[in-house]
């Protein structure tokens, strides 16, 4: 398997775990924040989603699909491509609301298909740097890899509080 296939495998499991955790979650489940200082699984998503769309914009030159598709207007917030939730405060964290809980899943699909596009048809080298952040094409892509599944074993984290119980979805049946 060579670098551009385990991405887009990584990816394509992050876009079917997401909507396996979002699944027949309400707007006031996804909005929950387990305490005052706390991240809600909107949050999570919508961050997660954002640097996402960030790194692949940087990779394909393309505006950011929250801009072009203007995603801001769902989540009811201002139309700016550099807000990503770093530095955000606890009240910044609670306007962070979708629409609907679809928009999450939508917002994070049509990012995904933009990735998938872009990988299909470009070669990069993957010690290239990238003049915005600094960071090789290859630290890029591990920092989305690796941050998306950290921030979805925050939201199976709170799922679990929200439902009160275990929450796994690993295949208890895959051959370990």
């Amino acid at each position: 398997m060579d670098e551009k296939k385990y991405i887009l495998t990584c990816m394509e499991r992050a876009k079917s775990l997401l909507h396996e955790y979002l699944n027949n979650l309400n707007m006031e489940q996804v909005c929950y924040q387990p305490s005052e200082n706390s991240n809600s699984i909107s949050w999570i998503v919508w961050h997660t989603t954002r640097a996402f769309d960030r790194r692949i914009s940087l990779l394909d030159r393309k505006e950011q699909v929250w801009m072009s598709s203007k995603w801001y207007l769902k989540y009811n917030l201002p139309a700016s491509d550099q807000d990503l939730g770093i530095g955000h405060s606890i009240k910044d964290i609670s306007t962070i609301k979708p629409s609907k809980v679809e928009d999450m899943l939508n917002y994070f699909d049509e990012v995904y298909i933009k990735m998938i596009a872009f990988f299909e048809n470009n070669f990069f080298d993957l010690d290239k740097k990238i003049s915005e952040t600094e960071n090789s094409i290859g630290h890029e892509l591990m920092r989305m890899n690796t941050g998306t599944f950290q921030h979805w074993g925050q939201i199976n984290y709170i799922r679990g509080i929200i439902e009160n119980r275990i929450w796994y979805t690993g295949n208890t049946q895959e051959k370990r």
